[in-house]
């Protein structure tokens, strides 16, 4: 690779947290991408992660701080639990590098502000991973919304679901106290907060209910939420962690809809279906595309300075609020307002 900062130079990354989706990230891009590549890892537990580093030629290493340290490294990767990322984006500020954070970026909004302060006093990066924002049908609905074919924007309806029984199990960190609150929406339903700030502006108030009926172990299997949005239109959101793949995303305007659905682990070959009030339908056909590898294309090019991150420092506070807002809201049992 190229050394680091030369303009157009191959970005190289380390990776904290090299488990089922670090993984994910780091194949993403392995052999594919002419813009970035990842040649460490940061893990808990060595023997562990040994081979699973060597197939992909990642040196190793326990300590964020060694990375860090290293002027080869271009940009971190944070692929950590969710609440050691406000400490490691303030570390990876301090160090000058700049920062790729899986969802949800922190778990509240004072931490996500306290980590960004640290970030802009640095002038450094933060990046947060909402591949689903790479979606072609995604990014068509944006293009549709902005160019008025739906016309005005009344209702946005997400829903992001799948079976993870069979996945989590009682002493994971994902189903820790605190790490996944309010049942899947930190591995699935954030990426429909998201959505809906892209698609129809930021979040003014939040009313949630979350319930546990199946699990054994402390994680809710239900959560629906609704959002009142600053431009006057609402929102929904279902997330379910104890049934069928379901991935839906349908925007209802004056002049029509739009209805995106698929499985939640569906990458690629998505319809579109489109129906507008005068009665007319269309279906849109969609290729394969690989949405992890564009996500971390953006952060290369956003270190690289040729385009900025596609989701702006106000997007992303406003969903971790409104994130943080669910939860509040299930405790208290009314809704919550989410300052601007």
């Amino acid at each position: 690779m190229d050394g680091p900062g030369k303009a157009g130079a191959v970005k190289a990354l380390a990776i904290a947290g090299l488990g089922r989706w670090g993984k994910v990230l780091v194949d993403s891009v392995r052999g594919k991408s002419d813009k970035l590549g990842f040649v460490a890892a940061v893990v808990r537990d060595p023997a562990r992660s040994a081979a699973d580093a060597a197939a992909r030629g990642l040196a190793v290493h326990t300590d964020l701080g060694a990375v860090l340290a290293d002027p080869a490294i271009d940009g971190i990767v944070l692929a950590t639990p969710h609440s050691q990322h406000t400490g490691q984006i303030i570390a990876c500020a301090r160090a000058g590098k700049p920062v790729f954070v899986e969802k949800p970026v922190t778990l509240t909004r004072a931490s996500a502000e306290e980590a960004l302060a640290a970030a802009d006093e640095a002038g450094i990066i933060v990046a947060a991973g909402f591949n689903r924002r790479f979606l072609s049908p995604i990014v068509a609905l944006k293009a549709m919304i902005e160019a008025g074919t739906l016309g005005t924007i009344l209702h946005v309806e997400t829903h992001f679901s799948g079976n993870v029984a069979g996945r989590y199990r009682p002493g994971m960190w994902r189903v820790a106290p605190g790490e996944s609150p309010a049942g899947g929406l930190a591995g699935s339903g954030i990426h429909q907060i998201d959505t809906i700030i892209h698609l129809a502006g930021p979040i003014a108030e939040v009313h949630a209910l979350s319930t546990r009926r199946v699990h054994d172990f402390l994680m809710d299997d239900t959560t629906i939420v609704t959002f009142r949005l600053a431009s006057g239109a609402v929102a929904s959101l279902l997330t379910i962690t104890a049934t069928a793949s379901t991935y839906r995303v349908v925007v209802f305007g004056t002049r029509g809809k739009a209805e995106l659905n698929g499985g939640a682990e569906q990458r690629g070959s998505e319809t579109l279906d489109v129906t507008f009030t005068s009665g007319d339908t269309e279906r849109r056909h969609y290729a394969p595309f690989d949405i992890e590898r564009a996500e971390l294309e953006a952060f290369a090019d956003a270190i690289a300075g040729t385009a900025p991150y596609p989701v702006t420092r106000a997007e992303l506070i406003n969903g971790v609020a409104a994130f943080e807002a669910v939860s509040l809201s299930v405790a208290a049992g009314r809704p919550i307002a989410i300052a601007p």
